[in-house]
């Protein structure tokens, strides 16, 4: 394939592909990123692909290049200490905020290595605000079930650092 026909196929299929990636993620800065690479990709296997297998080669590669972004945008997070803040620091006393996001920081990394699933509940539900019914969708589950899992995840979280956080 010819550096022509590659533009031919780009400008024939660059909507489709935006279009699967943007149904994944929800998200048109990101899908731009998955269309991007898909077609970088493409470009690398052009000599490889034969042409009559190129669309479903491109819709089944966006698809799984934003699954695999979904994925990460949740399960790869890290944490910095500006964007966590389960309970807000009175700005009097700069070590005791400190020290209280650091016990934040450090409650949210052992619950994401106790259950992944619980860790994304409880982050998208309690930090990040999103609505119970909507992270069950995205996750596959039902909402009773989601909410059994994060009344677990609490659970867990307060017998787990009761102790730690009354010294």
């Amino acid at each position: 394939m010819n550096l022509s026909r590659f533009n031919e196929i780009y400008d024939q299929y660059y909507l489709m592909v935006m279009k699967v990636a943007y149904n994944v993620l929800r998200d048109y800065h990101y899908a731009q990123d998955i269309c991007q690479e898909v077609f970088v990709l493409l470009y690398l296997k052009r000599d490889i692909l034969d042409e009559e297998y190129i669309k479903p080669w491109l819709l089944v590669t966006a698809k799984r290049k934003a699954i695999d972004l979904q994925r990460k945008k949740y399960y790869g997070r890290e944490f910095c200490e500006d964007g966590i803040t389960l309970e807000r620091g009175t700005g009097e006393n700069i070590e005791n905020d400190y020290v209280r996001k650091e016990f934040q920081s450090s409650i949210l990394e052992a619950l994401q290595k106790r259950d992944r699933q619980w860790y994304e509940i409880f982050f998208r539900v309690t930090i990040e605000g999103e609505s119970q019914k909507s992270v069950a969708e995205d996750l596959g589950i039902s909402l009773s079930n989601l909410r059994i899992k994060l009344h677990r995840a609490k659970v867990w979280m307060r017998n787990t650092f009761l102790e730690e956080y009354k010294s």
